[in-house]
Order: structure tokens, then sequence, then C-alpha cells
């Protein structure tokens, strides 16, 4: 087995515990750590950096979302999936999530996450699509080859975006019940730095809390009575 193949490996086994793993760098936000700007400037870049990330992660959904990217703990897929924003970049969730962990760290005004965590979060991300990358050209041989010479893997082509939308109506309704979650904890943890780096005080952290745990619950309701037959056919 060459480095490659070990390398493949390793993508499949972070893939298999990536629910575990990849919380630990939302902690490691916390760890303390010598400041990059010595004013508000960390918190404006962040959040625009952060928005941006859950602005890719919407409209991939949105568009034309890969229903199930992994089923029992490994990399899964039922379909070569190329159109919507898939026709510019062949992994749009990952680069919303890449931008997600480089606007926490800006966020968070942590050089060491900047300089140490965010690096081992590419490396790792860098695995998991090797290793998706030998699947899907196990399962679709040709197909996936002429998909990979056309469009890149995190880099998206910006001149094919109008084309991207073309034909596709964006589903609001899809998107809210996929990323509910999500935006929860991208809220409570923006929420939690802003407490930690003294820009709001206790009770202001309680109220924000409070507000966004109803309108999560709220939200979880709506899921289980209006959108429940909608929700059931997308988790398919």
């Amino acid at each position: 087995m060459g480095m490659n193949g070990y390398f493949v490996k390793f993508g499949n086994w972070i893939f298999r515990y990536r629910n575990i793993i990849f919380p630990l760098f939302y902690a490691a936000l916390f760890v303390p750590s010598m400041q990059i700007f010595q004013n508000s400037t960390g918190l404006l870049l962040g959040a625009f950096i952060i928005a941006l990330g859950v602005a890719v992660r919407c409209i991939t959904i949105g568009l034309e979302y890969i229903i199930r990217g992994g089923r029992h703990g490994k990399i899964h897929a039922n379909n070569l999936v190329t159109g919507g924003i898939y026709s510019i970049c062949r992994n749009p969730m990952y680069v919303g999530n890449i931008l997600l962990i480089l606007g926490f760290g800006v966020f968070a005004n942590s050089l060491l996450f900047l300089l140490l965590f965010f690096p081992l979060f590419l490396i790792i991300y860098r695995a998991i699509i090797k290793a998706e990358e030998a699947f899907l050209y196990e399962k679709f041989g040709q197909e996936y080859l002429d998909y990979t010479s056309k469009v890149k893997s995190l880099i998206p082509d910006l001149r094919k975006i109008k084309s991207a939308f073309k034909g596709y109506t964006f589903n609001w309704k899809r998107v809210l019940l996929r990323e509910y979650n999500s935006l929860y904890l991208y809220i409570s943890g923006i929420e939690l730095l802003m407490f930690y780096n003294k820009v709001i005080e206790f009770s202001m952290l309680v109220i924000l809390f409070v507000i966004t745990t109803v309108l999560y619950v709220l939200m979880k309701m709506l899921k289980k009575t209006r959108f429940s037959d909608y929700a059931k056919n997308t988790e398919k």
C-alpha cells in the first residue's frame, strides 16, 4: 500500500468517526491563545466568513443536495451528483465547512487555532476527500473521471455560477429542515465565544441562548407536525 493508499485509509477512518472528531475542533476555539486583533476587526471579519460558509452550505442543500453522503459510518452514494452547485465545485459542502471553521477561528481571535488547528482540519478534510474520490472512482469509473476533469475539488469556478442556478428552484424548506440543527450550534457557539472573549456579559449570554433555544424548539416542533411528511421524504 502506497502513501496515497494510507491516506485513503486514514480518510475512511476519519469519515467513520467524524461526528466525534470534528466537535473537538470547535472545543479548541476555547483554548487560551495569543490574539490576532486588538479591536473588533476579528469579530466582524469572522462573522462575515461564518456567514459565507453558512450561505455556501444553504445554497448547496437548496439547489441539489446529496441526500445520503454516508451510511453506517462508511462513504456511500447512490448516484453521482453533478448538477446545481456541484457543477462548479465537487465538494461545496466541504468548502462551506472550511469557511465556517476558518470564520470561527478568526471570530475567536485565536492565533493558536489558525496556526495549528485550522491546518490540521484541512489535512483531515483532504484525507476524507481522497477517500471519497477513491470510492466514487471505483463505483462510477469513467463517468467520475470525466466529471473530475471538468470540475475542481474545492476551488469553485465562479464563471459557471449562472448556469449552476439555471433550471433549479431554490428549496428553502429543505434548507431549514436540514440545517436548523447546525444553525443552532453555530449561533450558540458564537454566543459562547462572545461571552468567553468578554464581548457580552453573562446575563446577555443567557438571554441570547434562551431566544436561540426557543427558536430551535419551535423549528423542531414544526418538523414533527407541519413538515413531518416532507421531512420523512427528504431523509430517505
